[in-house]
């Protein structure tokens, strides 16, 4: 059979569609480092070959229109046609490669180095990423022509994505300071969960102290959550509510060590904000197993096996595995990646998983990213198309259109400026919806040339909303530390979310679902504050150019999206009405 390079240097012209894609890394992103060692051709590898479904393709209509679907449903849509399975296993069989397992739009399999680099017609090197353990990557591969429409990616050969989360240890407090943070009044010098609550005026309390409404918080790269830590905090400040709890629940061999030493930032920041301004609700921590070994099916590991995994995949396919009484009303997720780094063919898949879940009513809320234009901390401000040409970067999973990307604003109690940090943009992969023509239209026009060349103005623009993201008091280890980044704003606008899905149910309407067109209508708008001041950190173009980030304007704003809740007794009015 005649075979197809895959590439990827096109737009996803069509907003979330999940059709088939080709996929080639025309550039190894910055901090990967390829190793002179030659991998063992004998030593085993596993790959997932991603299947088009035509079934899915009407999902951006069905998302528009509040079409809530079931796990049968959407098992369903994910199906492929049995022919295009069976015709990939064939030519599997006939390279040889017998060990496949199929999992509706997956075909898993296990071979060697050498006849994986024979079936593909590829080079496989090992690359490191910052000096961490070694994998297996390629920059390109091939597969037969009349594949091409059936297979949309090999996954994870050519994905040189880093997930990272987003948080920032701002210092330790000593044991004055954390006094003054519990009995004082101080919000300026450290948030705390009154801070929140006062700030956006947040008083609805669901009767009798119990909800029904399941508020997940996603965590991976080792980010363990600590019951301890959260009732040390709940002690300090929100004395109330201890004895309060979380359930854990492992994904794709995450663990739940509840050694003190072992207790994640990032997660106890997510548990603790969360809980503390989303209680009563009840709250699943997904402790994600990633870059670990493989299982076969026996549910033990191939000791010989090169194989990392990744962290997205997993989370989305154990979720939409739920049944509907199971899956959380709202996920709060607080890691990103440069949105360059991520294959686009691998992008397009999970934007895609994450609107199925959105249609099956989980609000999907991101933290955008902690590197201001630049997209997370570490990025090199470039395209990612061959073209290399100086770029402002977007952060995903937050730039796909069918999840809520929230930015941060400062602990200012008066008219708090966007913070610097705050990731945002336009996405490089991804259409502008139409729900944010006027908004970013008009933002674009206050611009005045600013930036101009930087971005793309068609493409999904984000944040979408903002929250305070600075200064949050934590305990982790036992011991209080202040943290900055949208990872502390997220998972306190996902509480929102759960508390208004939780006086929605007590009306008998179903949850919100999925955010976005509802928070870019007029109506709720009209609840927000607008925030006018502040502008996100700069990228550093070549000759150490910068530019300059994207400063806050009137209406919806690329470092603080439409802006912060209002007051919160509107935001929840308005979104139970609707």
């Amino acid at each position: 059979m005649a075979a197809k390079t895959l590439f990827t240097t096109w737009a996803l012209a069509a907003l979330g569609a999940c059709a088939a894609s080709f996929e080639k890394a025309t550039a190894v992103p910055d901090g990967w480092r390829k190793l002179d060692s030659e991998p063992d051709a004998s030593k085993h590898l596993q790959m997932s070959f991603a299947l088009h479904h035509p079934a899915t393709e009407d999902l951006a209509d069905k998302l528009m229109a509040g079409t809530r679907l079931s796990l049968a449903q959407v098992t369903e849509m994910r199906t492929p046609k049995q022919r295009d399975v069976s015709a990939v296993l064939k030519w599997l069989a006939e390279a040889g490669v017998t060990q496949t397992r199929t999992e509706k739009d997956w075909i898993h399999v296990r071979t060697t180095v050498g006849e994986a680099e024979k079936l593909l017609d590829m080079r496989l090197h090992q690359y490191s990423f910052d000096n961490k353990p070694p994998i297996l990557r390629t920059t390109e591969y091939s597969i037969p022509d009349d594949l091409s429409k059936i297979v949309s990616f090999v996954h994870p050969i050519a994905n040189f994505m880093t997930p990272t989360h987003e948080v920032g240890l701002s210092k330790p407090l000593d044991v004055d300071q954390q006094v003054h943070q519990r009995d004082g009044d101080d919000c300026k010098t450290g948030i705390r969960p009154e801070c929140i609550l006062q700030q956006y005026n947040i008083t609805y309390a669901p009767p009798n102290g119990t909800s029904h409404v399941r508020f997940g918080i996603a965590g991976f790269l080792e980010q363990y959550a600590n019951f301890a830590d959260t009732q040390i905090f709940f002690d300090r400040y929100k004395p109330e509510l201890k004895g309060y709890n979380f359930s854990v629940e492992l994904v794709n061999g995450g663990a739940n060590p509840q050694t003190p030493a072992l207790s994640g930032l990032e997660a106890a920041l997510d548990v603790e904000y969360g809980m503390a301004i989303g209680h009563p609700s009840q709250v699943t921590y997904y402790s994600v197993g990633g870059h670990g070994v493989k299982l076969n099916d026996s549910g033990k590991p191939y000791p010989d096996e090169y194989s990392d995994n990744e962290p997205y995949l997993d989370l989305l396919e154990y979720l939409l595995n739920k049944p509907d009484s199971q899956l959380p009303h709202v996920l709060s997720i607080s890691y990103a990646d440069d949105e360059p780094t991520v294959p686009r063919a691998y992008a397009k898949k999970v934007c895609c998983m994450f609107g199925l879940l959105a249609a099956r009513g989980v609000s999907v809320i991101f933290g955008a990213g902690d590197g201001g234009s630049a997209g997370g901390r570490n990025a090199t401000c470039r395209a990612n198309d061959g073209t290399n040409r100086e770029m402002t970067i977007a952060t995903f999973p937050p730039s796909c259109p069918w999840v809520t990307a929230v930015g941060a604003v400062t602990n200012k109690e008066d008219s708090p400026p966007g913070a610097e940090f705050s990731s945002g943009g336009f996405s490089q992969y991804f259409v502008r919806p139409w729900w944010q023509t006027d908004a970013v239209e008009e933002y674009v026009r206050q611009l005045d040339g600013h930036l101009h060349g930087y971005y793309n103005p068609s493409m999904r623009a984000l944040p979408d909303i903002s929250a305070v993201g600075t200064l949050y008091t934590t305990i982790v280890d036992h011991r209080a530390v202040q943290v900055d980044g949208t990872s502390a704003s997220a998972p306190v606008f996902a509480a929102m979310i759960a508390l208004i899905n939780d006086a929605r149910l007590r009306k008998g309407k179903r949850s919100l679902g999925w955010l976005n067109k509802r928070l870019y209508s007029s109506k709720v708008r009209k609840v927000l504050h607008d925030t006018t001041e502040g502008q996100s950190r700069s990228c550093v173009f070549s000759g150490d150019k910068k530019p300059g980030g994207w400063p806050a304007k009137k209406g919806w704003d690329a470092i603080t999206g439409l802006g912060t809740p209002g007051s919160f007794g509107d935001l929840l009015r308005v979104l139970v009405e609707d």
